[in-house]
């Protein structure tokens, strides 16, 4: 989740190729054609402003996993943008997210959160996942108009997440304005967004302060009274760590889920042929949320710190430098997929690095993934056929996270 502008626009413009607007509505609306100009011309892009940019598959997949990069900003820069600026009440709460950490601290609370994650775990969730998919859907589709994600992609994992960290189900509606603030003060930092996210944060902190006190007090089964109960000794965390952590927790647990099933969702919508594909054989599920996940990856943008100068594709990056790994253009990389820009849920030729890779591959992807296969499992099994009532469909205007504000349909019940 990167922001690169230094006060100019963020435009990439390697000699001899096009110039990419990452904010510009058409950049948005379709980013991959100037993902492919941008490796074309130069895979590895050092920027006016001095940021690099990496469009590779095996660029990115080497800096994810490389210790010769970093998380934090050796300068204490903002975690998202890499601006140096004066921090804000947003600026340290994200400093303290588990992924803008490095280790030994970012291993220590990894292990604290991984307990709720383990593939035992999330595979016992399934039947309560599928139970919740079923109740959205019949009463998305009772309606005479459907919003997609407002109505099934969002709801779906923020229960899921909320009902994991012990948060209220009386509480969903504020955590859905929190949360759509802090997306976009994520991805800019500009004066507008952070006039709206930085209240968000603040109210967003308060109530997660107190709905730990209130677990100090009365633990329950939840990820939150599991977390007050193994803080301890070595591994205590500070109040600060446990408030941020927690609401990294709530945000990535659903932001990246809503986006890959509204993502996947427009992307059948899009190829009908894959749709009754999928539909016909309910054994390619899997395969086909791996394919939702590389073919429009929910984030778009990450980025690292130099501990020292380090070689990338023969360009010498400096120490100290920011080095922007864009998965979106990995992930459509020809060297590593073939048609990259084909949808094609049965694709077998490796995974895309839409989870990230190394230590800070995603500690919910299991989670996500059973969500996303249930979702489409559930909307196939009642839905035969689905059509866009907006010609054009509205994504959000953030070139880091990848997903849609809505996505109107109407649709044919089996």
């Amino acid at each position: 989740m990167v922001k690169l502008d230094k006060g100019i626009a963020e435009t990439a413009a390697p000699a001899g190729g096009a110039a990419i607007d990452f904010d510009a509505p058409a950049t948005i609306d379709d980013p991959y054609p100037h993902y492919h100009a941008l490796r074309a011309a130069a895979p590895v892009y050092p920027s006016p402003w001095g940021d690099w940019y990496l469009t590779r598959f095996a660029d990115v997949a080497m800096v994810l996993t490389d210790q010769r990069f970093q998380r934090q900003s050796p300068i204490g820069a903002n975690p998202i943008s890499g601006q140096a600026r004066a921090a804000t009440p947003l600026d340290r709460m994200l400093s303290r997210w588990m992924v803008f950490m490095d280790p030994p601290a970012h291993t220590r609370l990894r292990r604290l959160a991984g307990k709720a994650f383990t593939p035992k775990l999330v595979a016992s969730l399934r039947g309560d996942i599928g139970v919740i998919a079923g109740q959205l859907l019949d009463a998305a589709l009772a309606g005479a108009d459907i919003d997609l994600i407002a109505d099934f992609a969002y709801p779906l994992p923020v229960i899921v997440i909320s009902r994991i960290l012990g948060v209220p189900a009386e509480d969903y509606d504020k955590l859905k304005d929190w949360s759509g603030q802090l997306t976009r003060a994520l991805d800019t930092g500009h004066a507008e967004e952070l006039a709206t996210g930085i209240p968000a944060t603040e109210e967003l902190t308060a109530y997660m302060s107190a709905l730990i006190a209130a677990r100090r007090r009365a633990p329950r089964d939840d990820l939150i009274s599991a977390m007050l109960a193994d803080s301890a000794g070595d591994d205590a965390l500070s109040e600060e760590e446990l408030l941020a952590n927690c609401i990294f927790l709530l945000w990535a647990g659903h932001e990246t889920t809503k986006n890959l099933i509204g993502n996947g969702t427009l992307s059948l919508i899009r190829h009908p042929g894959e749709f009754a594909r999928l539909a016909a054989d309910p054994g390619l599920m899997e395969r086909a949320v791996d394919e939702f996940l590389r073919y429009e990856s929910p984030i778009q943008k990450i980025g690292r710190w130099t501990r020292d100068a380090v070689e990338i594709g023969g360009e010498t990056v400096p120490a100290g430098s920011y080095v922007v790994s864009i998965f979106g253009a990995a992930n459509r990389d020809p060297a590593q997929f073939p048609e990259p820009d084909r949808l094609d849920i049965g694709r077998r030729n490796g995974t895309s690095l839409a989870f990230g890779k190394g230590i800070h591959h995603c500690l919910g992807y299991g989670l996500a993934k059973l969500e996303g296969e249930v979702a489409f499992a559930a909307l196939l099994e009642r839905v035969s056929a689905i059509e866009l009532r907006e010609a054009v469909p509205c994504w959000q205007s953030n070139s880091s996270i990848r997903g849609l504000e809505r996505l109107p349909v109407v649709v044919r019940r089996r």
